[in-house]
């Protein structure tokens, strides 16, 4: 089973073309995987069969214990691999693990975007084959497209219907950006909310390029922006893969009478029905929540669904034990406080537009 293997500067534009057609095609696809979302240092593979492409992988290397070891390497596929049959992914994705054993990677990491559901449980087939999981659930939540606008703005939450319509009759308008100052513009909102959430906010330059894909390709995605009397307040950033469109990023400062991240939301659903989505993934999400961000979408309806959690394929075995070593080492040695701030900083992304 011969995987190609590229890099960013060996992708023609009839490739990237095949692979975003196969991408668009997979029900487990998502916009992390698209080779324009133009992530540094990212690496590619693929497998055709007849011709065609039938599973691909984006992913990226990294140093689990930085420039002090650098021989000790690590890869994740961040929703990837991709490919919507089981038995094809496994099979694929061990002959990239074959392949990273020979780069002598010390293991890999994959978060597929596969649903858990009481009739399919890949889980139980990841395990059988050697995958360890690796945190906790991922859940998120997802609103039907299909029905009328009016049907689905009739099921947001009393609440959410107020703001949306308070932010309408204050003439707050919300306009796709696409310039370099706009995406400029976002990107000083977002790195506001990070200082004052006290998260790592993705590269700049990472993000430029995602923001530049996403406005620029046709119907693949958008930027949105509040605005009151030519003044920004908001901004979140939606992209579509096949039929489903996802929140990707948002951020907003706070003004005295109206909430930005309620209309913004709303713009998106709105984009995403009439570039023919049937489904919108709000990200991130806590079951349960009465509060944050979660409550926030629970607000907009949707149901929630869980996904297979994150798997390691340890690759070389004593390297591994060593690293998870250090890092025990290093987590008893770390004062209470650094503790308590590094679990925030990691629980603390895909940020919402309302706050």
């Amino acid at each position: 089973m011969p995987l190609e293997f590229r890099a960013t500067n060996d992708l023609s534009q009839p490739l990237i073309c095949e692979i975003t057609d196969f991408l668009d095609s997979q029900e487990t696809s998502h916009l992390f995987q698209f080779p324009q979302w133009n992530v540094t240092g990212a690496r590619f593979a693929l497998l055709r069969e007849s011709g065609k492409i039938r599973w691909f992988c984006t992913f990226g290397t990294h140093r689990p214990l930085g420039s002090s070891l650098p021989w000790m390497r690590a890869v994740v596929a961040d929703r990837g691999p991709v490919c919507d049959d089981c038995a094809l992914w496994q099979a694929a994705t061990a002959e990239l693990i074959e392949q990273m054993r020979c780069e002598r990677f010390t293991y890999f990491d994959a978060i597929p975007d596969w649903l858990e559901t009481p009739e399919r449980s890949p889980e139980n087939r990841l395990r059988d084959s050697g995958w360890q999981e690796r945190g906790g659930q991922r859940t998120s939540l997802r609103l039907d497209l299909t029905k009328s606008e009016d049907e689905i703005f009739a099921n947001f939450r009393k609440n959410s219907r107020y703001e949306v319509r308070r932010a309408e009759r204050m003439n707050v308008s919300v306009v796709p950006g696409s310039t370099d100052a706009e995406i400029e513009e976002f990107l000083t909102l977002h790195s506001r909310l990070a200082a004052r959430k006290g998260f790592a906010a993705e590269s700049p330059e990472d993000l430029r390029g995602a923001l530049r894909w996403l406005t620029t390709a046709d119907s693949r995605g958008a930027l949105l922006l509040a605005c009151i009397e030519n003044q920004v307040y908001g901004g979140a950033v939606i992209g579509r893969a096949g039929r489903r469109c996802w929140y990707v990023w948002g951020a907003a400062e706070k003004h005295e009478n109206f909430n930005v991240g309620h209309i913004l939301q709303w713009r998106a659903l709105l984009w995403a029905k009439s570039h023919g989505c049937n489904e919108y993934d709000f990200g991130g999400y806590t079951p349960g929540a009465t509060s944050g961000p979660a409550w926030f979408k629970a607000g907009f309806g949707g149901s929630v669904v869980h996904f297979v959690r994150p798997h390691r394929m340890v690759i070389r075995r004593g390297y591994y034990r060593a690293i998870d070593l250090i890092f025990r080492m290093r987590e008893l040695s770390k004062p209470a406080w650094a503790a308590r701030r590094t679990a925030r900083d990691l629980l603390a992304t895909n940020a919402p537009a309302e706050e």
